[in-house]
Order: C-alpha cells, then sequence, then structure tokens
C-alpha cells in the first residue's frame, strides 16, 4: 500500500534480480512488469492492492518429481519441462523434492523453494493450465503460452541445461495479455471526465521545455493533490543530493534495521537484519517496486531534515504541507493500528505537534498494524503527502536532467507497458492506498520533446475501481504520443 500498486514477489531481491541470468537494472525492469500485471489481471477488474486466489471445482494435479525427457517431437525435454510447469500451476504447489529435481543447482541457490512456491501460488491460482503455442523456440529455450480453462494466459520463457536430465536453468513468467480498457478514451478531456467520476481529480500534461512545466492540458484547480508514494521521488532528490556532494557514494553499504523496516508495498520487508544493500539497490528498489523498508531507510540515513529540504530544491511550492515529512510506517500508523487514536490530533496540531506525535510512533513496528484489514479509505485526503501536478512535474524533470544513474533507476518500471512502443523513454512513480490512485510520468518522444503526465484521483468515501483508474492515467499517458 502506498504505493504504485501492491507486489508480490520472492523476498530476498537480490537473489530475485539474479535469477533470469540478465542485469540487474534489465531483470529488475521484467520482473516489475510481472509483478504489477499478475496482481492486476489476478483481481479481474478489482482492487489492485490485494492478490486474489481464483477458486475451481477442478481436480488438483500434483506434477511428478522427474518428469521423462526425450530428444525430439513432443517429447522433446523443453515440451516435456514446460507440461510440468504447466502441472505445477494447477496444483498451486510443489513439494522440495520436486523443485530440487526439476531445476539446476544455480536456479535453486539464487531463488529457493520457498520463494518459488510463492510466487507459484499467486501464478497458478488453482486453475487448469496446459500448454499452448510457442511464441519463438530454439532447441532448449523458448517461449510459450500457458493457458488456463478460465481464459487466462501467462508467457513463460524457459531455458534447460544443455545436457540430461535437461533441468530448467532459467525461468520468467509473464501474463499473456496485458490489461486493457474496454473503451480507451478518445482525447484527455474524455479521460479527466471518466476519471473525475470515481473522485476529485487533479490532472495535468505539460510540455517540459528548458527545464519549466508548460501546460498543455488541465482538469482540476492546480492545487495539492494527495500523491502516496509518488512523494518518494523527493527521498530519491534528497538521496541524489548526498551523493553529488560526496556524502554518500552509491555504492555505499546499508544493512537492514527492524528499526526502519516497515509494511508492504516491497521486498526488502522480508530481509534479515543486517543484509546490506547499495545505496543504488535501495533507490531502484524504493522507486520500481515502491519499496517501503527501502524508503524509510533511506530517510533515516540522509535525515528528515534532508528530505524536507529536497521538498523546495526539487520545486515544490508549498513544502510545509508535508513538514515534518512523515516516512511510510509513521503515516501506515497514524491510518490503522495503535496510533490510529492520534489522527485526529494530528490533522489539528502545527508542525511542533507534529513532530511530537512522530515521535511517540518510534516503538510501532509492522508486526503492529492489521495491514490486512486496510481495505477502506482511511482519510487518503487528509492523512497523506500532498503536491500539485506543477510540483510533480518539476520534480521529475530536475531529477531526470541529472542523467545516471537517476534515468535509469526512474525508467526500470513503466508503470504500464508501452504497447506501442511509442516512447524513447518513461520515467514513472505512482502512489495508491484505498480511495486514492496517483500517477506521474516523465515521458520522451522519439523526437526528443519530453512531457509530464501527472495527476491524481480521491474519494475518501468510497474504494473505487483502480485498475479502471489506473489505465486511464496509462491512457491519457499514450494520447502524448500524439502530440
Amino acid at each position: 500500500m502506498f504505493g504504485g500498486r501492491r507486489i508480490t514477489i520472492p523476498s530476498k531481491s537480490r537473489r530475485a534480480i539474479r535469477f533470469s541470468g540478465v542485469s540487474a537494472a534489465r531483470h529488475l525492469r521484467r520482473t516489475v512488469f510481472l509483478a504489477f500485471l499478475t496482481v492486476v489481471v489476478s483481481c479481474n477488474g478489482s482492487n489492485p492492492g490485494t492478490t486474489t486466489a481464483t477458486t475451481s471445482s477442478s481436480t488438483t494435479v500434483t506434477p511428478s518429481s522427474s518428469p521423462p525427457v526425450t530428444d525430439s517431437g513432443e517429447d522433446s525435454p523443453l515440451d516435456t519441462r514446460l507440461d510440468w510447469l504447466a502441472d505445477a500451476f494447477t496444483a498451486g504447489e510443489i513439494s522440495e523434492s520436486d523443485y530440487q529435481a526439476a531445476f539446476t543447482a544455480d536456479f535453486i541457490q539464487a531463488v529457493t523453494y520457498e520463494e518459488f512456491v510463492a510466487v507459484l501460488a499467486q501464478l497458478g491460482a488453482a486453475q487448469e493450465w496446459s500448454v499452448g503455442e510457442f511464441e519463438n523456440r530454439d532447441g532448449l529455450s523458448g517461449t510459450a503460452l500457458l493457458l488456463s480453462d478460465s481464459g487466462e494466459s501467462l508467457r513463460a520463457i524457459m531455458t534447460l541445461e544443455t545436457v540430461a536430465p535437461y533441468r530448467i536453468a532459467g525461468l520468467l513468467v509473464q501474463p499473456g495479455e496485458p490489461p486493457t480498457l474496454d473503451e480507451p478514451p478518445a482525447d484527455f478531456g474524455e479521460a479527466a471526465a471518466r476519471l473525475d467520476e470515481l473522485g476529485e481529480l487533479e490532472l495535468a500534461v505539460m510540455e517540459v521545455k528548458e527545464g519549466e512545466c508548460v501546460p498543455v492540458f488541465e482538469f482540476g484547480d492546480g492545487e495539492p493533490m494527495p500523491v502516496g508514494s509518488a512523494i518518494k521521488l523527493y527521498v530519491l532528490g534528497a538521496v541524489a543530493d548526498e551523493s553529488t556532494r560526496g556524502d554518500l557514494p552509491w555504492d555505499s553499504e546499508i544493512p537492514i534495521t527492524d528499526e526502519h523496516r516497515s509494511i508492504p508495498t516491497g521486498v526488502l520487508q522480508d530481509e534479515e537484519v543486517g543484509a546490506t544493500f547499495t545505496l543504488r539497490e535501495m533507490a531502484e528498489t524504493m522507486i520500481a517496486f515502491s519499496d517501503n523498508t527501502a524508503t524509510d531507510h533511506l530517510i533515516a540515513l540522509v535525515g528528515r531534515d534532508r528530505v524536507e529540504d529536497a521538498l523546495a530544491d526539487y520545486g515544490m511550492e508549498n513544502p510545509s504541507l508535508n513538514v515534518p515529512f512523515m516516512d511510510t510506517m509513521e503515516l501506515s500508523a497514524l491510518k490503522i493500528g495503535p496510533a490510529a487514536g492520534l489522527a485526529t490530533q494530528w490533522l489539528e496540531a502545527d508542525e511542533a505537534g507534529r513532530r511530537q506525535i512522530l515521535a511517540q510512533l518510534s516503538d510501532i513496528r509492522p508486526s503492529d498494524l492489521p495491514v490486512a484489514e486496510f481495505t477502506e479509505p482511511v482519510s487518503p485526503d487528509r492523512i497523506e503527502w500532498f503536491a500539485t501536478p506543477a510540483d510533480m512535474c518539476r520534480a521529475l524533470a530536475r531529477l531526470y536532467d541529472q542523467g545516471e544513474p537517476l534515468t535509469q533507476i526512474l525508467t526500470i518500471n513503466p508503470g504500464l507497458p508501452d504497447e506501442e512502443g511509442d516512447f524513447a523513454a518513461i520515467a514513472f512513480k505512482g502512489g495508491s492506498e484505498p480511495g486514492l490512485v496517483a500517477m506521474n510520468w516523465l515521458v520522451e518522444l522519439p523526437d526528443g520533446r519530453r512531457f509530464v503526465i501527472s495527476g491524481s484521483v480521491v474519494n475518501p468515501e468510497e474504494n473505487f475501481d483502480q485498475l479502471e483508474a489506473t489505465l486511464l492515467f496509462g491512457a491519457v499517458r499514450d494520447l502524448v504520443a500524439d502530440q
């Protein structure tokens, strides 16, 4: 929560980054795409903040622990392993001995049995799965569609070891088809009107010219809007400034502590105390996975005051709306759990009073918060982080203009896939919680022009269809290609 959307992936993110055998940045990008779309598709249009399992009356099939392999025909090693994977999806689980028999030692070292089963349970969802057509194949590697009896599809990219027993050496599973709107809006105005039906909307499309944000389309009054985890762009700015000053190199090692562990979204909340990640890895995880634990570690590392300075440094017109700057656990504690009774005091307090309230939250831990019960709006319009569309445009533009590594960090996760290949680059950071969806993109067209799309729709009374809101914001982004 408080992120682009909840993502359920294996813990120990560096292991997850390695398992496909490609570079960390490339795999992270593909993993985010997989995790985001998996959650959205499984929700069938409901709130994508929660992963749901589909029930089926079909008989559970248990995959064999060591499928036979032959050299050619329909029983080739690749076909046989894909059939086994489809059976595993149907079962929704496999034994540890099955796992060890099916995958190479290197794969098992990179992705533990527990991690794989967690993903298997999410992707399979107890449906009947079978292998469909191949999109491509080359000996012991290929890409095939897996089809369920409920009409869903997954794309399995598999590579086998080159000698018998031809175990699986690499595996990436993606949704077969991304979610789409049945009737995409024809223009910015139609998209805004449909978003405005969901809640109170602020939306702007701005062209970035010589560092300035020039409005192309606006809806709303341009006032500060709740932005959720998009506020993490300012944390990134504070971190980048510390690195530029030479005080905090990007390869600095940061250990995980219980003191700064937060609730999902993210992956680092499952790491053991003492596990270390570089500053760049934490920044990547904060932006691409909207990782709350990474965020809170980075805020603690640079200091709350540095983040508060970054609000103004990166172009926010009214930083006082976010001072004192809450970390993700503090915001969560004010909404749910034992500190929720302080919410009214928070709303009535001045800056000094709010700092005193935050001091009272220091001992609250993730286990104290009933996260699973947070399914309805809790003051998404009042207890939040706030910025205007123009603020978000200036922040994105100033971060992007700094070049590497910030451009790479910002473009790992495009938010939604660029199906038509309209953009030369896509930087993204979104935010959501029940009753709120905020989306922010900086896109670069092939001719070099840059645009920012920034919007927030909030409804404190109703948890609206977040998938619809996300796709409508995405439609606005894609319409920019016609400018």
